[in-house]
């Protein structure tokens, strides 16, 4: 190759060709307005499935932007980030839900919060003050800080209230019928009168319900324990009742000489135990 051949060579500090811009990233555009929809709608508890539906579509838009050559990826890797935070942030509120919800499943099959209205409450006549401090020193319905007997146990589906309590029910439950035990050294047997009342909707049955005798060593003495026949007015725990509908009735237990123990209501199989002291007690 002769001098002549060669090619002319720029002469120097001749400026350099610049390198072309970045062109604009559609897809990335495309990718983060579905990654920012997805987030604000995986916030929203009602509308959880449009933003399952439109972060993953967002997050892999996003890696396809991401992957363009000669184009802008800022809004593409946006996209990408969005996307994970917007899963953390759904998962988070879906579990949330998940927990709410199982929360009121709960609470409805227990039929609402157990509520109690005592037969001792503040004298209307006491200031509102004194009526404050009164209710706030009054009793839990606990183990340790029962209601007084008579209190009227309620929630969404029943009211309860225990209207009649005897102590030495021997003789009576010996005279209703020959097939019932006696009560043998160191036992008694007690009668609690009930009255029971559905307020929830469609039918409740009174099998849901229970009444108790607690012992002062934390032993459930249950009216099922012992087989009794005879005493009346019977308490149906059979009955359907419709909302309206009420039983009364009466049921034994066989429980220790020392009556040092206290009644139990509970208005559903997940609802709220309540403790009532004994009517000599209270």
């Amino acid at each position: 190759m002769t001098h002549h051949d060669l090619p002319p060579e720029a002469p120097a500090g001749a400026p350099q060709p610049l390198p072309a811009k970045p062109r604009a990233n559609t897809m990335g555009r495309i990718a983060l307005g579905l990654a920012i929809a997805g987030f604000v709608f995986a916030c929203i508890p009602g509308a959880l499935i449009v933003g399952w539906v439109l972060l993953p579509v967002g997050f892999i838009l996003g890696i396809v932007g991401a992957t363009r050559r000669g184009q802008r990826k800022g809004a593409a890797v946006a996209a990408i980030i969005t996307s994970v935070i917007g899963t953390i942030v759904g998962v988070v509120v879906f579990l949330a839900v998940t927990v709410n919800a199982v929360d009121e499943a709960f609470d409805e099959a227990a039929g609402g919060d157990t509520t109690v209205v005592s037969s001792e409450a503040p004298s209307s006549a006491a200031s509102g003050d004194e009526a404050d401090d009164a209710a706030a020193s009054g009793p839990e319905g606990t183990r340790d800080d029962p209601y007084p007997f008579g209190s009227v146990v309620a929630n969404d589906d029943w009211t309860v209230e225990l209207t009649a309590f005897d102590a030495d029910a021997d003789a009576e439950v010996a005279a209703a019928s020959d097939v019932n035990d006696a009560p043998g050294d160191g036992f008694r047997w007690i009668t609690v009168d009930a009255a029971a009342t559905y307020t929830g909707a469609d039918t409740g049955n009174v099998l849901e319900l229970s009444i108790d005798y607690v012992t002062a060593d934390g032993t459930v003495v249950s009216p099922h324990d012992e087989f009794v026949m005879g005493i009346e007015p019977e308490f149906d725990t059979l009955a359907e009742l419709y909302e309206g509908g009420s039983e009364d009735g009466r049921v034994a237990m066989l429980v220790p000489d020392s009556l040092d123990g206290e009644l139990r209501v509970t208005l559903g199989l997940f609802a709220d135990d309540v403790f009532l002291a004994l009517p000599d007690a209270s």
